[in-house]
């Protein structure tokens, strides 16, 4: 599992570094070192970020309380530890995607006390993964709309290693593309996240987010796109609702659903490589037996 995210992570890291390095541009010729150019979307609002992080969370725990109505379970009672995790790694992955849109400027990226909006918006990424987890998690508890999606049309796939090199050459290409082509390559270069964690889990030989498609199984990737949009969009809307601003630059609206979409299935994939870190514990460990409140004394006759 380290193994894997240390990779996720370096790639993301460097490969659009080399991608700029080859291209001739030059770190402070990216869009976002220009904040006039972004103009008033570019000034961070911390009432507007404080405001919808507060939203975000009751967004959160409401997911949850209909779940436990609908279902008799509490994700974040019942995985509490998981979800914590999940939290951390959710905001790493967000500033890990905050970091890639300073290459192509997808959305207007605040310039400013970067401490500050480490601070700021820290908590607000931390919320993101575990709302799109917990919505799929409600997506799922509705009657009978698994079982239907698992009786889908299947989807034929290659070898696992020829599709795991297939999905690691076009994410190579779309991070190193997308920064030297941002403009016909941008979509390539956000695909590639969920590519290279996809790729990477096939050749460790563990299951993807795709891979129920292969028996017809469409439950998991219906479940987590849609929750990645409606995720999406109440972040979106939460915020400009509490006066924030953000300019999104794709060329068309459809753009913005896709990618909410892909983020979802990123979270799934995420959260199943971070969930084997429990993988063959025993239910004990997991969820520990609370002691009996009233002591019992047995005496003997």
């Amino acid at each position: 599992m380290k193994t894997r995210l240390g990779i996720f992570v370096f790639a993301l890291l460097l490969l659009p570094l080399a991608g700029l390095f080859i291209s001739g541009a030059e770190w402070g010729a990216l869009p976002f070192n220009d904040p006039s150019a972004q103009g008033d979307a570019a000034i961070v609002n911390p009432p507007a970020i404080l405001l919808t992080t507060l939203l975000s969370f009751g967004y959160l725990l409401l997911v949850n309380h209909i779940i436990r109505l609908l279902s008799g379970n509490s994700p974040l009672d019942l995985q509490r530890k998981y979800f914590l995790w999940m939290a951390g790694a959710g905001a790493a992955l967000v500033w890990l995607l905050t970091y890639l849109n300073a290459f192509v400027a997808s959305w207007t990226t605040q310039t400013g006390n970067p401490l500050m909006q480490f601070l700021l918006y820290t908590p607000l990424f931390a919320l993101l993964v575990p709302a799109v987890l917990c919505t799929r998690a409600l997506l799922g508890s509705f009657p009978g709309l698994l079982k239907r999606l698992a009786r889908g049309k299947p989807v034929p796939s290659p070898d696992a290693e020829k599709l795991a090199l297939i999905l690691a050459v076009l994410t190579v290409f779309g991070l190193l593309g997308g920064t030297a082509w941002p403009v016909q390559l941008f979509w390539l270069l956000w695909a590639a996240p969920l590519l290279l964690l996809v790729a990477l889990q096939l050749l460790w030989h563990e299951s993807t987010v795709f891979s129920g498609l292969r028996s017809g199984d469409w439950g998991r990737v219906l479940c987590s796109a849609l929750a990645g949009v409606i995720v999406g969009n109440f972040f979106t809307m939460s915020y400009h609702a509490n006066g924030g601003l953000l300019a999104i630059n794709l060329p068309n609206p459809l753009f913005d659903q896709l990618g909410y979409a892909a983020f979802g299935l990123l979270c799934l994939q995420l959260g199943d490589v971070v969930a084997e870190h429990w993988r063959g514990k025993q239910r004990t460990e997991l969820f520990k037996k609370k002691k009996f409140p009233i002591p019992v004394v047995s005496r003997k006759n």
